[in-house]
This record gives structure tokens, C-alpha cells and sequence, in this order.
């Protein structure tokens, strides 16, 4: 089994101690950060807790795609790659932090507030991904709500894995009062989905989705 969250962390202004904190009560294995703020603050974070960190490449003079995946020992980093999506706005650029693991990919993804860019956007990634029979796993802020287009997308081939292992509505933002579920886990046929849920309080303005997944379907 594999503890996966995914997390937007309003640029760790919340704090590094305080986002730790929360990752570390929930025992997660590998996150998927999004906004994951200043360099210095994301190596403060892995350092933290104890985690490898796979973030994005310097970018000079384009703006950063501030995507991130963290993970804990005994798993490695076989590589990492940002796939930076075309066609995004310059001051909000936009992107997926993709990793491969020992034992599964894991993707790291947010998109934009645009219908139709992230419908582009979503595209690239499913090209990026294709439909391979190996445990993937994506993660990220969608910016949109489950009857939206970009979520059936993605779940045509990696299904929802709120809609099937999900406790209550699974609502993420703002965390303060939460009324929409825009953050996800999806999950490849070959990932079955055991349990998941939302933390964080107001850490930050998303709730951390997580989930218990186990490899191999």
C-alpha cells in the first residue's frame, strides 16, 4: 500500500512547520505539491520531513511552473521532468511536475482558470502520460468541478479516485469553508483505490487530498 496526497500549499505562506506538521499526523508517502512557493521554502519543507524533493528546472527569464513531488524513502527517483503545457497565459504558466519512481509515475499537475485552456492543457498531458499498463497516479489542483469536462477526461482513462474511494463530498476549497472539489487524486487501472480524504484545515486555501492506493490494481 501507498499513501499519496496531493496539495496546494498557497506558496507555503502557511508556513513550512505548519504544512509539515500535517503531512507528517497523515503519513504520506508521496505528494504532489502545486504552488509549492519559493525554492528555499520547498528544500526547508523535504528537509522537514525527510523527503526527496523533485521540483521544477530554473526557468530564466519565464516564470516558474511552481509544481513539485515529494517522496519518502525506501522508494527512489528513477528522473523527473516539468512539461511545461503550450499555450498558457506568460504571467500564469502552466504545467505538470512528472516523476518516475521505482514503483509507479506520479504527476503533479495544476491547471488554469480557463475552460478552454484547460481542456488544451489537459490534452498534453494524457498525450505526455499515453495509456501505458503501469501504475500511474495524478494529482493536482484542476481548477474545476467534477462535472466539468477536464475531470471526465482524465478519468476516462485514470479513474476519479474520490468517486471511488472517497468519504463524504470531498469538497477542497476554501479551506476555511470548503463548497468545491477541485482538488483530485486520479489513478490508473492498475492502482486500486482503498480510502481517501481531505486534511490540512487552513494551512493553506486548498485541503490536501489524500488517498490509500494499492499498486498492482
Amino acid at each position: 500500500m501507498i499513501r499519496i496526497a496531493a496539495w496546494n500549499v498557497h506558496g507555503l505562506r502557511g508556513g513550512v512547520e505548519a504544512v509539515a506538521r500535517v503531512v507528517g499526523v497523515e503519513a504520506v508517502d508521496v505528494l504532489l505539491l502545486q504552488e509549492s512557493g519559493p525554492r528555499r521554502r520547498l528544500r526547508a519543507l523535504g528537509a522537514a520531513l525527510g523527503m526527496v524533493v523533485c521540483d521544477d528546472p530554473p526557468a530564466f527569464p519565464r516564470r516558474r511552473i511552481q509544481n513539485a513531488v515529494l517522496l519518502r524513502s525506501p522508494r527512489e527517483v528513477r528522473w523527473h521532468r516539468l512539461a511545461r503545457f503550450d499555450g498558457g497565459p506568460l504571467l500564469h504558466p502552466r504545467g505538470a511536475l512528472i516523476a518516475r519512481l521505482d514503483d509507479l509515475t506520479a504527476a503533479s499537475v495544476h491547471l488554469g482558470m480557463a475552460g478552454p485552456e484547460r481542456g488544451r492543457h489537459v490534452e498534453q498531458l494524457l498525450e505526455i502520460l499515453g495509456r501505458g499498463d503501469e501504475p500511474v497516479v495524478i494529482g493536482g489542483d484542476l481548477n474545476a468541478n467534477p462535472d466539468d469536462t477536464v475531470p471526465a477526461m482524465i478519468a476516462e482513462g485514470y479513474p476519479d479516485v474520490w468517486t471511488l474511494a472517497g468519504e463524504g463530498q470531498g469538497s477542497t476549497f476554501p479551506s476555511h469553508e470548503p463548497s468545491a472539489r477541485i482538488d483530485f487524486l486520479f489513478a490508473s487501472p492498475a492502482v486500486r483505490p482503498l480510502r481517501a480524504w481531505t486534511a490540512g484545515a487552513t494551512v493553506s486555501d486548498h485541503l490536501m487530498v489524500i488517498a490509500d492506493l494499492q499498486l498492482g490494481g
